[in-house]
């Protein structure tokens, strides 16, 4: 994880050096980047069998796809279509999952949602804040995914409001493979300059990786919030936007912890038939 805050708490790049000897065993330590994965069984939904689909939630490191961090259930899931909001917390439900690196059974979540009209739906989860003892920090990310229903496009761009969000600025959807995702930063609804966006493609450690920097992609924004990222290979992307707003939170000990707040957004690509 990266803040933009001037602690001395070693850097991403710093990180991926000091973990470096075997790689096999750091790779999915502090060289890489916590993601909520809020990931729809489908980004488009192009006929009435698909518009009953479910989504996969869980918080990991996306590239090895593991560990699997214990999740608490969300403070809030809900969708925002046609400038209107609706609150689906209440369809979340927790599933335990062990996989590569989990010393036991952590809590994840799945959902079921029935598309009744065409449109675009911003599905966003807001978590409740997690403790990261190896940052010193605790950790909100709140993520969003857009999901187009029956080709009419009436809202990908809208923010839905969240403190921290990435605006697409490319509508996330339809991408081919190697097409340019551009986003905004949004902080409190206004434009974050020069933010650092982490950005991990959903290899559930399936992808060969050469070396630690290759896990998470790290872009800058401009002084408009505005970034560009080419995504070389079909599947999910995620883009997290990571700030350090000088809030605090108490930690497990009772100490105040400096807050990491991120907006994430999840994009799909799609390789492109010969």
């Amino acid at each position: 994880m990266f803040l933009r805050s001037k602690e001395k708490r070693p850097s991403h790049s710093l990180r991926a050096l000091i973990f470096t000897l075997p790689l096999t065993i750091f790779f999915s330590h502090s060289a890489i980047a916590h993601f909520i994965e809020l990931i729809p069984s489908s980004s488009l939904i192009t006929k009435s069998a698909e518009s009953d689909f479910s989504f996969d939630i869980r918080f990991t490191h996306p590239m090895e796809g593991a560990p699997i961090m214990e999740m608490e259930r969300p403070d809030l899931f809900g969708v925002q279509v046609a400038g209107k909001k609706y609150d689906l917390t209440t369809a979340l439900q927790s599933a335990k999952l062990k996989g590569k690196l989990n010393p036991a059974n952590a809590t994840s979540y799945k959902a079921n949602h029935k598309i009744k009209r065409a449109g675009d739906y911003s599905f966003y989860l807001v978590p409740k804040p997690y403790w990261e003892p190896e940052e010193q920090a605790m950790i909100i990310h709140y993520t969003k995914v857009v999901v187009n229903a029956y080709g009419l496009e009436n809202g990908w761009e809208t923010p839905v409001g969240l403190p921290v969000e990435i605006i697409p600025l490319s509508r996330p959807y339809g991408l081919w493979t190697n097409n340019i995702f551009s986003g905004q930063v949004l902080n409190n609804g206004q434009p974050e300059p020069s933010a650092t966006i982490e950005i991990e493609y959903r290899g559930e450690g399936k992808i060969a990786v050469p070396a630690t920097p290759f896990i998470t992609q790290i872009v800058r924004a401009d002084k408009n919030g505005i970034f560009h990222y080419a995504m070389p290979k079909a599947g999910w992307w995620g883009f997290a936007a990571l700030l350090d707003n000088g809030k605090m939170l108490p930690a497990p000990d009772g100490t105040e912890a400096q807050v990491e707040e991120g907006g994430l957004i999840w994009v799909h690509t799609q390789d492109m038939p010969e």
